[in-house]
């Protein structure tokens, strides 16, 4: 049994754990850093796992950072199925991996993401041709299964049908991107609407129809009950209406839980997802986490809920990293808010902040709508609090700046809402400024700049 011993731990390789090894490396140099993942492969953008199959990029696209990136900065990498961090030992400073060796660490950040939730339906197990959409491996072999399909299919003199449970983010994009490989894909989900969490039912309805020509069909309100088919493989699956739908395979992407079993296990407190304190350390001594697997305030709304998004996953890496290092005035984490952009097709969708506001709120709401464009400001006051832009992405960024500084609409000198041409400063003191650090010590994103070396999100 191998041991290996490091000053820093990360446990992930993906938004939060490489923005986290990329800034220790940085802000402690000397200090080692290991890290480990049950993925064999290079940082990749989880994001454009869907782009991969659509030829939008490619395998070498995929990653994020260069081919020397651990290796620059002396990161020691243990990746694959055997090194998946399989029990946390935090009295002993000590984590197990999968094949047997052990890691004894200084401290450790918890960068483990998320993992599929994949409700229980009857006739589920042990089918091959049920996937989930989550991970470059998931993508990889939908797709082929995809292609195998519609061959059979073909053969067959018939039509290759996909059924895709889950009408969010990631079962629209793995509808989108699967139907440049069958004929025809049905989208079932539970809520009214596609899309729950970023749209509303107006919004919603407008995707829908624009899915359609592309052999897209959305069922709102309606999911899978049972699951249908000979041997190991699903043939029809059962509505919840009681009919029966042919067909040849089946992505199930209900949503996403805190990937944080091994946290919980060792004893870490958990709600919506891991429990961390403002320097996001958990509730285990030298144990910290940042990106998915933790819960967030929604620093519009108070929430404290899971933030299942790469500019949090990278913000939070970041924040971790500087109280992992010590670093002197290092920033607590004051929560974040939703941002989310994403294209279906020639489809383009940006949201931010509260899009369905409580009637009671005090909330003040405005839409606009033009053909396919369709476009939401939600208010409170004098201040913007959240944003649909749906086929007009028309100054997404101020908007988003708008809510996170809270500049007061009525300060800007002209209708803010409008989509004409802007060239618009903010208010001075509108700025977000980090306390105990001088303008001359933060980056270009506003960070504190390690010592020594560049950092780059």
């Amino acid at each position: 049994m191998a041991h290996h011993t490091c000053d820093f731990l990360i446990i992930g390789n993906s938004a939060a754990g490489v923005t986290a090894a990329e800034f220790l490396s940085a802000a402690a140099p000397g200090k080692s850093i290991v890290m480990v993942s049950n993925e064999p492969y290079h940082c990749y953008g989880r994001p454009l796992i869907s782009y991969l199959l659509e030829g939008k990029t490619d395998r070498e696209h995929l990653n994020y950072k260069p081919a020397d990136f651990y290796e620059k900065r002396g990161i020691q990498t243990m990746f694959g199925p055997e090194f998946e961090a399989v029990e946390l030992d935090p009295a002993a400073h000590q984590v197990k991996l999968a094949g047997g060796e052990e890691v004894a660490y200084g401290k450790c950040l918890l960068a483990t993401g998320s993992v599929p939730f994949v409700p229980p339906i009857d006739g589920m197990e042990g089918r091959t041709n049920v996937h989930t959409f989550i991970t470059l491996d998931d993508a990889l072999d939908a797709w082929g299964d995809a292609r195998e399909a519609t061959e059979r299919a073909h053969a067959e003199g018939r039509e290759s049908r996909v059924v895709v449970i889950g009408g969010g983010l990631i079962g629209m994009k793995a509808a989108e991107a699967l139907s440049h490989y069958v004929d025809r894909i049905d989208v079932f989900d539970r809520s009214p609407r596609i899309l729950p969490a970023v749209l509303d039912e107006d919004g919603a309805a407008v995707v829908a129809r624009l899915m359609e020509p592309h052999g897209i069909y959305c069922h709102a309100g309606m999911s899978i009950d049972e699951m249908l088919g000979d041997g190991d493989r699903v043939t029809h699956v059962r509505r919840t209406d009681g009919a029966d739908e042919a067909c040849d395979m089946v992505v199930v992407a209900v949503g996403v839980r805190p990937a944080s079993k091994l946290a919980v296990e060792a004893g870490a407190e958990q709600g919506r997802g891991l429990v961390c304190g403002p320097d996001l350390q958990t509730s285990l001594l030298d144990v910290y986490a940042a990106g998915d697997v933790t819960q967030v305030t929604d620093m519009l709304d108070g929430s404290q809920r899971p933030l299942a998004l790469w500019p949090n996953a990278v913000r939070q890496g970041r924040i971790a990293a500087t109280h992992m290092a010590g670093l002197p005035g290092a920033l607590p984490d004051e929560g974040s808010f939703a941002v989310n952009a994403v294209d279906f097709f020639d489809v383009t969708l940006l949201t931010s902040g509260i899009i369905n506001p409580p009637a009671d709120g005090g909330f003040d709401v405005r839409v606009e709508v033009e053909g396919d464009e369709y476009v939401k400001f939600v208010t409170r006051g004098d201040r913007l609090m959240g944003y649909v832009l749906l086929n007009r992405p028309d100054h997404a960024g101020m908007y988003t700046a708008m809510i996170e500084r809270g500049v007061p609409v009525s300060s800007m000198a002209t209708d803010v809402f409008d989509r004409a041409p802007l060239n618009i400063d903010f208010p001075q003191g509108a700025a977000r400024m980090h306390r105990g650090y001088p303008s001359s010590k933060l980056d270009e994103h506003g960070w504190p700049k390690a010592e020594g070396e560049e950092c780059h999100d």
